[in-house]
């Protein structure tokens, strides 16, 4: 009788913490995808902060404060909303720029993102 009864306590306690063991385990999963969750959501606030640093400095230009005006005047529309601006450079703009870029070290990290802004130059223009 005794035996029965530790027998019966030891089953109660085991399925116990077997039911709680899962839980723990995933709580602790829970907790890590929070922490990668929340380094996305700051690393996006970190893009966000410098997309608006660089649509700033965009518009500090007459004729890129005259375009951005009037595609954000239009944001209702599904165009202006799928079309970002396209900043035209004039050509000593461009000359300076190939200047400043030529003189970078090779391999520079600058040179692969100004091709990725290029293909994004494109891309903006197909869209109008």
């Amino acid at each position: 009788m005794i035996a029965a009864n530790l027998a019966r306590t030891a089953l109660r306690y085991g399925a116990i913490a077997f039911t709680i063991l899962p839980f723990l385990l995933n709580l602790r999963r829970a907790g890590e995808r929070a922490g990668r969750l929340s380094e996305r959501l700051e690393t996006r606030e970190r893009n966000d902060a410098i997309h608006r640093q660089m649509l700033e400095a965009a518009s500090r230009r007459p004729a890129d404060r005259r375009a951005l005006a009037e595609r954000f005047a239009r944001v209702g529309s599904e165009a202006a909303a799928a079309c970002p601006p396209v900043v035209e450079y004039s050509a000593e703009e461009q000359a300076g720029a190939a200047a400043e870029v030529g003189e970078l070290a090779e391999g520079a990290m600058v040179v692969r993102m100004l091709g990725d802004y290029a293909v994004l130059r494109d891309q903006a223009r197909a869209c109008e």
